[in-house]
């Protein structure tokens, strides 16, 4: 059984261009052996928690349903954390779009709710917390935050003043 990372001859490689590991952008990764494994010719994903060999040579799709739906040996926490970040489920009603925008708003509006410092946003355990409910969110920096407060303190008290006019 050979791995991905095994020297094969540049002849072999140009045989099927298709073997060549694209760049692994999909959540569902995390759940697979980092290294394919080569078998009966084609290179295939190792389940973490099972061993089984899938194929993954024309997406992530077949990866995505072992682990949603097909692995035993996955814990039920660990599924349900992995289909939270799926875009739907088959038991959803509606399609969540995520708007970073409309959440960064209301992460600041909290943030002053609750008084929470800016420091809080440099604690290295708030990003995996973020990504454990919306991986394609990325926390702003403490200054980012604070200057995302003032503006909205600048377009409260703007509205503000209007109506104390009237």
């Amino acid at each position: 059984m050979a791995t991905s990372d095994s020297s094969e001859s540049h002849d072999s490689m140009d045989d099927d261009i298709t073997q060549v590991p694209r760049a692994r952008r999909s959540k569902v990764w995390e759940h697979y052996q980092q290294d394919l494994v080569e078998v009966d010719g084609d290179l295939k994903a190792v389940c973490k928690y099972c061993g089984a060999e899938l194929q993954a040579k024309f997406g992530t799709s077949s990866l995505r349903n072992h682990i949603a739906e097909s692995c035993r040996s996955i814990d039920d926490a660990c599924r349900n954390r992995f289909l939270s970040t799926m875009k739907t489920t088959k038991t959803s009603k509606a399609v969540f779009v995520f708007d970073p925008k409309v959440c960064r708003e209301l992460m600041v509006k909290f943030c002053i709710h609750a008084k929470i410092p800016f420091l809080k946003f440099e604690d290295p355990y708030l990003q995996p917390w973020i990504d454990s409910m919306q991986p394609a969110f990325q926390v702003k920096g403490r200054h980012t935050i604070r200057d995302d407060a003032k503006k909205m303190y600048e377009g409260i008290k703007k509205i503000s003043n209007l109506s104390y006019k009237t």
